[in-house]
């Protein structure tokens, strides 16, 4: 199976990424994946800068060629698209943002439908609002088969934060929706 992951934190190591990073062993476990994994805070994305060039027939595509086009072909061959997103001031990341923002180029139907995404969101309080943004674009819109998987990084007790790492019981979701959905979707 191809298999895009997107990391949307700058600092490698935190939370998202191990979580990801647990759900992808899951994964290989169950068989071979070509996996293509971006790191946005290390990638040279332009912002949208809202031309609507992609919505012209005659040349569909973004007009601004830099690091997004690798995610974009990335994107288009992928059984599976793994989002691994921190959430800062209750939506995901500005990194992050500016990756989605970009998908514009290629939303459409024929290149979402039948995708399975993964959304992975590490959270001090609130996750609800990028949630909301995933179920109500790309699976009420475009047809995608959404999994979630998500961690309070907060101590509710002492306040204090909290790596995943000292959470086995989370890190074992991660590893055995991997494990899931590799039985799910096959491998190549």
């Amino acid at each position: 199976m191809n298999v895009a992951v997107i990391h949307g934190s700058p600092r490698k190591a935190g939370s998202s990424d191990t979580l990801a990073r647990w759900f992808l062993d899951g994964l290989n476990s169950r068989g071979v994946h070509r996996v293509t994994e971006f790191f946005a805070n290390e990638m040279s994305v332009r912002p949208c800068q809202g031309c609507e060039a992609c919505n012209d027939p005659a040349h569909p595509g973004c007009s601004i060629h830099d690091d997004m086009d690798a995610v974009y072909e990335a994107v288009r061959r992928a059984n599976l698209v793994v989002w691994a997103i921190p959430m800062y001031w209750g939506y995901m990341t500005a990194q992050t943002k500016i990756l989605v923002d970009r998908m514009e180029a290629i939303a459409s139907r024929s290149v979402f439908r039948g995708k399975t995404f993964v959304v992975i969101l590490t959270y001090r309080h609130h996750y609800e609002s990028t949630l909301a943004f995933f179920k109500r674009v790309f699976v009420d819109y475009f047809g995608v088969n959404l999994h979630t998987l998500t961690f309070r990084s907060v101590d509710a007790t002492s306040g204090q934060d909290i790596h995943v790492r000292t959470r086995p019981d989370v890190l074992e979701s991660a590893l055995n929706l991997g494990r899931s959905l590799a039985a799910e979707l096959g491998s190549l």
